[in-house]
């Protein structure tokens, strides 16, 4: 392969920022000290704690909870902890039982008295479409109308009518997003391709200009246990139409059922609750420099164990700090542990913290992203009847950075972990989460987020079946590596790579 003189230099200096990283990192692995990092039957029973909550939407109940005992958590272990304020108008279903689709009376009294069924619920729904509308308790009665799959559809008749749609999973083609800088451990293939479960239709509002009065939407190519429960999808603007999903098997039924114009009954109930408060959390744990600024970060908001349990990394990593003596922590460490990644039209997550205090971004040096810990990887089987199982394997963690010398340092920090995971370089665009906005920001940064399927899915048990004690006490153990790697590291070479 031929270079160009400049293509070389930039290669050159590439390489050696990685090489002086991975250099450095041998001796850096001297200031970890494994027994002053919190046990991982302490933070488990944190996780079981938190997971109990429920699920902590935006400014719920649920999520006020979690978000003080992060205060006060971080209080305790003697970190000055402040808080950003926001309200905004919250949004909440209301009970399961009430989102159901029903036949519409005349049909059901038919169906009824001809003996092919009873009055009553019928066609559970898998979920319901967040922000979506609501109906009154008595629902909204129309007749229901087939308008194809997303996003080939023809609303041209669903005036006054209930719209019903088809949609297949979006795929993620990881090959075209990422480029690997090194994958743990290293016999493991990173996925070309990906398919998890979230909803494709992100936008009612061609459905409600139609003068559609309610959306059912149908899943199509994953098993129901996979649909089940999915909040998706989030951080979206009120849509003014009710809407809720439905599994694959129910959208066929439901399509015969259009195909001979029957009437049905929509129920979704919610409250909305005009300027509810939620708070950023942001602790601080002074370094022997205040000029110089780790940040690591995550939101708190979340439906069930996983998303967001982040913050109870972040927690043990503070405690774990704060019992180092200040002159072994080279820098500042800031903790955003942010709200509004599940109300991102009016709170407005990491960026409020970026917006709102520019004096730290200034000095920051570095970032690491936590999200999504412990999570086990959990498939659809192939086949024309795809069973939701367990794979026995872990969820692969993509931890995105365009920073040579952090994904090296990453690298390196994973080196004994029992973490499967894949360090890699978002040439495509692929930086998702709550380091993207840090990185726009120009702060070298590390996003460090599993996807797994269940990752929406706002279930009875929060999803914590699926998550592994042993995985997230692991992946705490990597960043407090990494941290000590990145603390070690000069201004120059960050920037550098």
């Amino acid at each position: 392969m031929l270079f160009s003189r400049r293509t070389f230099v930039k290669w050159a200096a590439a390489i050696s920022t990685m090489d002086v990283a991975r250099a450095w990192g041998a001796g850096a692995s001297r200031g970890f000290r494994p027994e002053l990092l919190p046990s991982q039957q302490e933070v488990w029973e944190q996780q079981v704690w938190m997971a109990g909550l429920g699920p902590k939407y935006t400014g719920n109940t649920a999520h006020t909870q979690f978000v003080d005992f992060l205060a006060n958590g971080m209080e305790s272990l003697g970190l000055d902890v402040q808080r950003d304020g926001y309200s905004f108008p919250r949004w909440e279903a209301g009970p399961p039982l009430q989102l159901r689709i029903e036949l519409g009376q005349g049909v059901a009294r038919q169906a009824f008295l001809s003996g092919r069924g009873t009055v009553g619920p019928m066609f559970p729904c898998s979920s319901y479409f967040p922000y979506s509308g609501q109906t009154g308790r008595e629902g909204v009665m129309a007749e229901l109308v087939y308008v194809g799959t997303h996003p080939d559809v023809d609303l041209s008749g669903v005036r006054d009518k209930i719209a019903l749609v088809d949609f297949r999973t979006p795929t993620r083609e990881w090959n075209r997003l990422y480029r690997p800088w090194g994958i743990h451990p290293t016999g493991e293939k990173f996925p070309d391709v990906v398919r998890p479960a979230r909803a494709a239709i992100t936008d009612l509002t061609p459905f409600q200009k139609s003068g559609a009065v309610a959306v059912i939407i149908a899943w199509t190519d994953v098993s129901p246990a996979n649909a089940k429960d999915q909040y998706s999808p989030f951080s979206r603007p009120p849509q003014g139409i009710p809407a809720v999903y439905v599994d694959r098997a129910t959208g066929h039924a439901l399509r015969e059922r259009a195909a001979r114009h029957e009437t049905f009954t929509v129920t979704l109930t919610a409250i909305v609750t005009p300027d509810t408060p939620t708070d950023t959390v942001i602790a601080t744990l002074p370094g022997a420099s205040s000029e110089e600024v780790i940040i690591l970060n995550t939101h708190t908001d979340g439906p069930n164990a996983t998303e967001e349990n982040g913050a109870l990394g972040l927690l043990a990593l503070a405690k774990y700090f704060s019992k180092l003596p200040k002159s072994e922590r080279r820098r500042t460490l800031v903790f955003p542990m942010t709200t509004g990644h599940f109300a991102g039209p009016w709170v407005p997550s990491i960026r409020g913290f970026i917006e709102k205090h520019p004096e730290v971004i200034k000095k920051t040096v570095a970032a690491v992203t936590v999200e999504h810990l412990g999570c086990r990887e959990w498939m659809d089987t192939p086949g024309a009847e795809p069973e939701y199982r367990a794979t026995g394997k872990n969820e692969w963690s993509v931890a995105i950075t365009p920073n040579s010398a952090m994904a090296m340092a990453l690298v390196d920090a994973l080196e004994g972990s029992i973490d499967r995971a894949a360090v890699v370089n978002p040439v495509g665009g692929g930086f998702l989460g709550e380091g993207s906005s840090l990185s726009r920001a120009g702060v070298p940064t590390i996003g460090y987020i599993p996807q797994p399927n269940y990752l929406l899915a706002a279930s009875p048990d929060a999803c914590i079946g699926k998550l592994s004690p042993e995985l997230m006490h692991s992946q705490i153990e990597v960043f407090a590596k990494l941290i000590h790697r990145i603390d070690a590291m000069n201004v120059t070479e960050l920037r550098a790579g």
